[in-house]
């Protein structure tokens, strides 16, 4: 049932085995002492022996891993399978992608699959916390030439630095089972750049890794990837990632990745009746997972309401902290006041009419103190009864990323949301959302108390400077 012996070395497609290559673990011991400077480069060569050839950071493999997650947040894909998993570690990345909801993960070599199927489990993080959406992980055993109902139609397929390790008879097959068979929305492949190989000594006429079968220039994985495309009805765009040293442009990347993407949405490439889907399941389920998940009820009207609420808090709290940390250092006073808000502190039917009263009166009362608190962006009003009020630009929250993302980067949708609220105002002009603070949630606390929490803080300063000291070795 499994592909024969002769695959056996093509389950070797595992990330840590496949990157002993020059490019990445091989010379990683030098990435420790390098400057800052050098770290945020694309690239850097060794000062000690400059005839060692390019070194990346982050490393190419790890380039990749980021490469693939960022086009399954573009494509929002549900469905993903990672062919030639080997250790799992681009699925352990991609547990975490929220818009997934079922992955599979597909190697030969069951050795692999076994010491990785533990990293497909839920963590107790995950039974705390929950997932919004729903999550079932599946490692397969299984030959890339061999046709799996199971997995048609899916919305996204990776193969990270596998068909490089494809024996001839195997890589003849592996187009139409892919593309022609699974047929799934967006394929991804990631492939040496044989082009970059003169940058690497001693490597113009040997492989990156002893298993690998072949190596393309990028004519050559360009010149396959277009027939693909001919076909079986897809198009391709190329690129790559690890950039060269400055000056090796004309050779392209490190790695070189082609994303083919289906020209018209199918369920799959066959029209199966249930009788051959049965037969049409080769693969072996080594490890199947669910975690667990909290649905989420809330419209998205709902979720911006929410954030905008929790973060004009936040902003009035950083506020009023900071008015009153300049306000004891004019005045010198012994008692001051903190702003603290917790709930069931005060009436919700109170506060509403506090808040309407203050919204009606505000503007044209006279504040015994009115200031802007620049950190934040943030106005501060309070009147003759210790009320306060607050104004936060509408602007200053969407700098804010999750409130930005809900929004679609539309103020004009969270201005509209924000008239629904029963906590907030929107001023009159609605560039600025109002927040009312009654005096009531203003406690007083004595200076000894400050001066203990200051003492509380320098010590856990202390402390975690130490921590860092004796931990330097894991920088």
């Amino acid at each position: 049932m499994m592909a024969d012996s002769s695959e056996n070395q093509t389950a070797d497609s595992s990330e840590n085995q496949k990157e002993k290559c020059c490019t990445d673990e091989d010379l990683e011991s030098g990435i420790a002492d390098l400057s800052e400077n050098q770290k945020q480069r694309s690239y850097f060569c060794t000062d000690d022996d400059p005839e060692s050839g390019p070194i990346f950071n982050p490393k190419v493999s790890q380039q990749r891993y980021t490469f693939v997650r960022e086009l399954i947040r573009s494509y929002k894909s549900k469905k993903v399978i990672d062919m030639g998993c080997g250790e799992c570690q681009l699925i352990v990345r991609l547990k975490r992608e929220m818009c997934i909801e079922q992955l599979a993960g597909i190697d030969i070599n069951v050795n692999f699959l076994d010491a990785s199927k533990h990293l497909i489990q839920p963590l107790l993080y995950d039974y705390i916390h929950g997932r919004e959406a729903p999550l079932e992980a599946t490692l397969y055993q299984g030959s890339i030439a061999e046709c799996d109902s199971r997995l048609q139609g899916w919305d996204l397929l990776a193969f990270v630095e596998v068909i490089e390790h494809l024996e001839d008879d195997i890589l003849q097959k592996a187009p139409y089972v892919i593309f022609g068979f699974l047929k799934p929305a967006v394929v991804v492949i990631t492939t040496p750049n044989k082009d970059f190989n003169v940058l690497f000594p001693d490597m113009e006429t040997k492989f990156r890794h002893w298993d690998h079968k072949f190596e393309w220039t990028r004519q050559e994985f360009q010149e396959w990837g277009d027939q693909i495309c001919t076909t079986y009805g897809y198009k391709v765009r190329y690129t790559g990632v690890g950039k060269g040293p400055d000056g090796t442009e004309h050779l392209g990347t490190c790695s070189q990745i082609g994303v083919f993407e289906l020209l018209e949405k199918q369920e799959g490439g066959e029209v199966l009746t249930d009788a051959t889907q049965k037969e049409l399941q080769p693969y072996v389920v080594v490890q199947h997972s669910i975690h667990p998940y909290k649905p989420d009820t809330k419209s998205i009207q709902d979720k911006i309401l929410l954030e905008a609420e929790y973060l004009t808090n936040k902003l009035s709290l950083d506020a009023s902290r900071q008015n009153h940390k300049e306000e004891k250092k004019e005045k010198g006073t012994e008692m001051v006041s903190v702003n603290e808000v917790e709930d069931g502190q005060f009436d919700d039917a109170e506060e509403d009419d506090l808040q309407c009263d203050f919204q009606n009166n505000y503007s044209s009362k006279v504040h015994p103190r009115t200031c802007e608190i620049n950190d934040t962006n943030t106005r501060f009003y309070e009147d003759e009864e210790g009320n306060a009020m607050f104004e936060v630009p509408l602007a200053r929250l969407m700098e804010f990323d999750s409130l930005h993302q809900m929004c679609s980067s539309s103020i004009d949708l969270l201005r509209s949301v924000l008239k629904s609220s029963k906590k907030l105002t929107l001023s009159s002009d609605e560039l600025s959302v109002l927040y009312l603070q009654p005096a009531e949630k203003s406690l007083l606390v004595d200076e000894s108390d400050l001066q203990e929490e200051e003492i509380c803080k320098q010590t856990l300063v202390h402390v975690h400077k130490e921590y860092v000291t004796e931990e330097s070795w894991d920088e």
